[in-house]
């Protein structure tokens, strides 16, 4: 399946990096119960302890049109999306956006990481350029061109997997047009 995908893919289905959000800090970062207050007065502004939810990406307007930039725009919108379900688990957007054996393979395995108790650190992925490299009406190639930070998944039995952060790194999506909506029908990585 050769296909780079997240954190989560590689330990589950395929082999890349893969993406999450902020954790605690370590043990050795948080004051212990012996360590002398810091200020008797209490902080002006005092941090939020309400963790954030992480929602899926907006699509672009751009993204459902029938051009070179529409097929770039969502290209670009599956990446940030198979990104975010990397990160929470959530992969019912990323299922509704691409019905390719690599694209079920890796919302299931994502899916199934998450089930099992699995979690991620790092591997945050920041595109860096989409390119429609061929288009048709109803039909586009398109290289997405993106950077990987280094990342580490956990198995719910506790297995971690590290990977290297990554540079200059290209998903190509066939995308077809179906009903004012671009589908995702074949990925593959390029590097």
């Amino acid at each position: 399946m050769g296909v780079r995908v997240g954190v989560v893919a590689v330990a589950v289905v395929l082999a890349v990096a893969g993406c999450s959000g902020g954790d605690a800090p370590p043990p050795s970062a948080l004051p212990s119960d012996s360590a002398p207050p810091q200020s008797s007065s209490p902080p002006s502004n005092p941090p939020s302890t309400a963790a954030t939810t992480p929602t899926p990406p907006p699509l672009p307007a751009t993204a459902t049109q029938d051009t070179p930039a529409g097929a770039a725009s969502f290209a670009r919108y599956y990446i940030e999306v198979l990104d975010y379900a990397s990160h929470t688990g959530d992969v019912r957007a990323l299922r509704r956006l691409g019905d390719c054996g690599t694209c079920r393979a890796q919302a299931n395995g994502i899916e199934r990481f998450f089930k099992e108790g699995g979690r991620v650190e790092g591997g945050e992925i920041h595109i860096t350029g989409t390119e429609a490299v061929r288009f048709r009406r109803t039909a586009a190639l398109v290289n997405v061109t993106y950077d990987q930070a280094a990342g580490k998944s956990t198995s719910g039995e506790g297995r971690a997997e590290s990977s290297p952060a990554l540079k200059s790194e290209v998903f190509a999506l066939t995308l077809r047009q179906l009903n004012d909506s671009w589908s995702v029908q074949k990925m593959q990585t390029l590097r």
